[in-house]
């Protein structure tokens, strides 16, 4: 075994890439993130890596498949990825597209004192769908628990009155995003309704095929009067 220096055992920083891509025609937002982890290793340099394609499967697509592969794998010295195990896997043939696009993976090796060398890895990849409300093949997530928003008092003597519309992302995770709100009304009832719409609970949007949940875009709407 060797005795390496402090310079020598070099901790590789973790390498983060997004790609970000939609499928508008049918009625679904698709995102994917990527992120590569490595191992310490005994290097000098560490590897320089590619971009990485992955062709998400149209039967994933169509089930709303959504979660994250992870995988390990060797980027060997010889300039080859091998030993890929998917760790975590998602239905429909993701896990399989993921192994696919790492055995395809474009990279320098790592080196050791001007030698290449081979190095362990980790690949984390998420997939995220997000339906849109006018979806047939998903049911809409159900609120459980809607807050009303504060009025303005401002506004009480003016009696002012009037709907926002605010874009919730219902998460399945259970998640909530919210969005932005839109009005004709002065911007404190726009705020007003944001945070109440915080305070949603719900369960999942489902899909009428898989039947997992997913995550959906929904306008939740606030009437105002005094």
């Amino acid at each position: 075994m060797l005795n390496l220096s402090a310079r020598s055992r070099i901790g590789i920083a973790v390498i983060v890439t997004f790609l970000f891509c939609s499928a508008a025609a049918h009625g679904q937002d698709i995102s994917f993130k990527y992120l590569y982890s490595f191992e310490p290793a005994m290097i000098t340099d560490p590897p320089e890596m590619g971009g990485i394609e992955i062709n998400y499967p149209e039967a994933a697509r169509k089930n709303g498949a959504e979660g994250t592969v992870n995988a390990t794998f060797t980027l060997g010295e010889d300039g080859r990825v091998r030993d890929v195990v998917i760790v975590n896997d998602l239905p429909h043939g993701v896990g399989d597209a993921v192994r696919a696009g790492l055995q395809k993976l474009y990279f320098k090796p790592a080196r050791f004192q001007g030698k290449p060398a081979a190095m362990k890895a980790k690949l984390e990849y998420k997939v995220t769908v997000l339906f849109e409300d006018t979806d047939k093949n998903v049911s809409k997530p159900k609120i459980t628990n809607k807050p009303e928003p504060v009025y303005p008092e401002k506004y009480r003597a003016e009696k002012v009155k009037g709907k926002v519309v605010v874009s919730v992302m219902f998460m399945a995770n259970g998640e909530l995003h919210v969005g932005n709100a839109s009005s004709n009304m002065p911007r404190e009832f726009d705020k007003a309704a944001i945070e109440a719409a915080k305070a949603i609970k719900f369960t999942p949007a489902i899909h009428k095929k898989s039947k997992q949940p997913v995550s959906q875009q929904v306008f939740v709407e606030y009437d105002f009067k005094p």
